[in-house]
């Protein structure tokens, strides 16, 4: 009774990992339960989170939350709220109208816009390797795009050297019929916690100017970018980026951005589109919460500043904690809720000789299962080897240290 595109909703699984009985979550009270480090969620800030909106929005709605009078595409004032906000943290090299806004009910419904947007099926979206899993179902699933992912063989993803990689990668796609639309970029990256240099975001601008593709930059954990010394140092959004003196049409800049991450409120479902590609903005939905947080000043920069605190800690009490057990992660991680952790010495060598590593891969993480941890596989960021995992790190004290105990 379905469609072909609802069988091949049904066939990618999707939802299957929040499908049947929870599984008890471990905490004070339930010492045997599961430590997931599944869900990448700032679950150190919901409390104030949810303080403020209980204290501060309740008794702010009004009539006009209810109505379609200003479109599909977010109340001007949360718009406008969302523009002052970028122009703030994201230093935007030329100026952010509530214009160049569209709101969606969250980030992952703007993947599968920007994918049904810019690309016909079988055209391609270029993306590096590892990257976020879900990009799979996000865009490819939704629209038939291909996702062509580029490999970097050891050479540092962040460099400008870098660009050289994607470029080989655009090339062999192109030999073999595949029209490439897009490049997409986690920034700060999921999984690996790093930001991306101006000098190389300049590149990617310059190659996608060359090849006239789009870059989607995802920029949403910006603000939870907690550094060595300074909590906002390593961060360039590519808002930033005075296209001009590269040559770049700013047409082909998009950036993607929510409540989700540096705001722990990822159930909020709110995703803000921001480009200047006025054909490209198109949106369904808006949340006055957001509105009332992002109106807030005071209330944001001292949300934030705690935010990055505690997420410093917990990822040095995390760090210390592989160091400690001889277990080796990526280096460099300055920002979200993560670690890129290697796992491969892990592996049974058995099944490595008998069904390769990615069997091995998922044998290990059904082990783990055992012990009552979750966590990604590198199979499921598309990894270039087998035997690498992530850890989230934002969870409450306790069951982190429980989880890295496991």
């Amino acid at each position: 009774m379905l469609s072909t595109r609802g069988e091949t909703y049904a066939k990618a699984g999707l939802a299957n990992s929040y499908l049947g009985p929870p599984k008890p979550p471990f905490d004070k009270d339930n010492m045997h339960g599961v430590v997931s480090f599944g869900n990448a969620e700032n679950f150190l800030m919901h409390n104030v989170m949810l303080e403020y909106i209980r204290t501060q929005v309740a008794s702010d709605l009004d009539h006009t939350c209810l109505t379609y009078h200003e479109g599909p595409f977010g109340p001007r004032r949360l718009r406008a709220a969302m523009a002052n906000h970028i122009t703030t943290y994201f230093h935007p090299a030329a100026p952010i109208s509530p214009d160049h806004l569209v709101f969606t009910n969250g980030v992952t419904s703007l993947n599968a816009i920007c994918a049904l947007s810019l690309t016909d099926p079988g055209d391609g979206i270029l993306l590096g390797q590892p990257i976020y899993g879900s990009f799979n179902g996000d865009l490819r699933v939704p629209s038939s795009c291909q996702l062509i992912y580029t490999p970097f063989h050891g050479n540092d993803p962040f460099s400008p050297d870098a660009v050289a990689r994607y470029e080989e990668t655009f090339l062999q796609a192109r030999e073999k019929g595949v029209t490439i639309r897009a490049l997409l970029i986690c920034n700060p990256h999921n999984p690996l916690g790093r930001c991306y240099p101006r000098e190389t975001l300049e590149a990617l601008l310059r190659f996608c100017q060359k090849y006239q593709i789009h870059i989607i930059s995802d920029e949403v954990y910006a603000l939870s970018v907690y550094g060595e010394d300074d909590s906002s140092d390593g961060f360039v959004s590519v808002l930033s980026i005075d296209p001009a003196p590269l040559g770049v049409d700013p047409s082909l800049i998009n950036v993607l951005y929510g409540m989700s991450k540096d705001f722990a409120a990822s159930g909020l479902r709110l995703g803000c589109l921001i480009s200047r590609n006025q054909r490209f903005l198109q949106a369904v939905l808006s949340m006055r919460v957001a509105t009332a947080v992002l109106e807030d000043r005071d209330f944001v920069d001292t949300f934030l500043e705690k935010s990055r605190r505690l997420l410093r800690s917990q990822r040095d009490l995390a760090a210390r904690a592989l160091e400690e057990a001889g277990i080796p992660y990526a280096q460099g991680g300055i920002a979200g809720f993560f670690l890129w952790v290697d796992l491969s010495k892990c592996l049974d060598k058995a099944i490595v000789a008998s069904r390769g590593g990615w069997a091995a891969e998922l044998d290990l993480s059904r082990r783990l299962q055992e012990l009552g941890v979750e966590m990604s596989t590198g199979y499921a960021y598309h990894n270039e080897v087998p035997g690498w995992f992530r850890v989230i790190f934002s969870l409450e004290e306790e069951s982190l240290k429980e989880g890295l105990s496991r």
